[in-house]
């Protein structure tokens, strides 16, 4: 029989304008989904359940940022500083942004030395602090003059199994309060509604994903003497804020002791303030 329909995929990913979400007439009105500004062709891709969800993160995110500096819809893309603002805090939130660095100044990350128990070629510790944290180059990615090739993660060794260790050291005493997590995901899998049963039968429902880092816990270094400051089980997020009040410390460990399912560890990210 036929296929429900038939889809035809673009060669590469593609930006949507915030302007394309600002009303053009009326003051103060901003769009996020199927009633943003779009052409017939543009509308095929945009329409699509997920993307317009995302595109309301952006639109809401770049509503708050504005509203905070004070600046009207109309002028947010005026605004050099206050677009990189916004660019910056979805980075943060760990939205994905084509070519897009997240560079926050104040993410501690960026003067660490970091170091693992194992890892694999191409899942080097240092892939932590990778300003991407998605893997998007190649056919159907983003195009290869925006893309940056590459896992963006650290994978430790299967072969030592677990605990699995990931360490970040600094040579000089740093304030933290704040310590930002990415955890893989399994972004490579497809996760929608479908009412075709091959391709669900591809999806991995009701459950964490495998690649998922279940529990972990994490310690601290104050210069003399390690200190247990979290324990975390049963957890399926790919994001995790731990806040707590400020510490003087040297370094953060960070140990993992069972996945949802895969043999080793991964974190896509780390960002520390």
């Amino acid at each position: 029989g036929l296929q429900p329909c038939e889809q035809h995929p673009l060669p590469h990913l593609y930006d949507i304008p915030l302007r394309s979400c600002i009303s053009r007439d009326i003051e103060n009105l901003m769009f996020a989904g199927r009633n943003h500004s779009a052409t017939h062709v543009a509308f095929s891709s945009t329409r699509v359940m997920a993307t317009c969800a995302v595109m309301g993160q952006g639109v809401g995110t770049a509503a708050a940022l504005a509203v905070d500096a004070k600046v009207s819809p109309s002028e947010i893309s005026s605004q050099t500083e206050l677009i990189n603002s916004i660019q910056q805090q979805l980075l943060c939130d760990d939205a994905f942004l084509i070519d897009r660095a997240n560079n926050k100044a104040t993410d501690l990350i960026h003067h660490a030395t970091l170091s693992s128990s194992s890892e694999q070629t191409g899942g080097e510790a240092t892939n932590i602090s990778s300003t991407q944290t998605r893997s998007v180059h190649g056919e159907r990615g983003a195009s290869k003059q925006r893309s940056h090739p590459g896992t963006h993660r650290w994978m430790s060794d299967p072969s030592d199994g677990f605990p699995a260790a990931l360490e970040i050291t600094w040579s000089e005493p740093v304030h933290v309060s704040q310590i930002h997590l990415v955890f893989d995901t399994g972004l490579h899998r497809h996760l929608t509604l479908s009412q075709l049963d091959a391709y669900s039968d591809s999806m991995i429902w009701g459950k964490a994903q495998p690649e998922t880092i279940r529990d972990y816990s994490i310690k601290t270094f104050n210069g003399k003497q390690w200190t247990h400051l979290l324990d975390v089980t049963g957890n399926y997020q790919r994001k995790r804020v731990h806040e707590f009040d400020p510490l003087s410390l040297s370094a953060i460990r960070i140990f993992i002791t069972a996945t949802n399912g895969l043999d080793h560890a991964r974190i896509c990210q780390a960002r520390v303030y």
